[in-house]
């Protein structure tokens, strides 16, 4: 079986868990996308091809268009790519409590793992999604429960948290700037994206 007849197996079937929600295949980004006003969110598939067996898990995407308009002030990234950017990313981690890819060779196999999935997806997942729809939640989300949902990397991670938590008007701002400085082991005073997105928000 080559990869893409195992990807239309495991979207087809992924498809009818969530069967009734919003969600809809976009092939080109692998991925389950609902669009909701000043956001959207993506179920992503990533699938890795180790022929004749494939391994696949589950990544969960929110994007808040206001985050990441100030995020691309300072992100570097070319205009034709902010688009694709997203605000957190959540790992199936979260939801199981142990790292999870499935190992798959053949359409049982995928059947399998998906039946696995589906109480996850249908009692957590889809939940998670429906919690989390403006700048108030998701900063809650991020920068008040623990462990936080955003499992993205320095300094994207910390960019996008001091600016959920200034859109949001958390109080607790400069403490969560204090926070990630310690741990990127940034001095204010460095000349740094994340310090002058900071100064940028500040004078907000």
């Amino acid at each position: 079986m080559n990869k893409r007849q195992m990807k239309s197996l495991i979207f087809d079937a992924l498809g009818a868990i969530l069967s009734g929600t919003d969600f809809i295949l976009k092939k080109s980004d692998d991925a389950f996308v609902r669009k909701f006003p000043g956001g959207r969110q993506e179920l992503s598939v990533p699938i890795l091809d180790y022929h004749p067996e494939y391994e696949f898990s589950l990544v969960v995407c929110i994007r808040l268009d206001a985050v990441e308009e100030v995020f691309h002030r300072f992100s570097g990234a070319p205009p034709k790519y902010q688009g694709m950017s997203v605000t957190t990313i959540t790992q199936l981690q979260y939801f199981t409590g142990n790292a999870r890819r499935f190992k798959v060779i053949s359409e049982p196999d995928v059947a399998s793992a998906v039946r696995s999935l589906a109480p996850i997806v249908r009692g957590e997942i889809i939940p998670f999604f429906d919690r989390y729809t403006d700048l108030r939640s998701l900063n809650i989300a991020v920068n008040c429960k623990h462990p936080g949902i955003d499992s993205t990397q320095y300094p994207s991670r910390a960019m996008h948290s001091v600016i959920l938590a200034r859109l949001a008007e958390d109080a607790d701002f400069h403490g969560i700037v204090t926070r990630h400085r310690n741990e990127m082991q940034l001095p204010p005073t460095a000349d740094h994206r994340f310090n002058q997105l900071v100064k940028c928000l500040e004078d907000m």
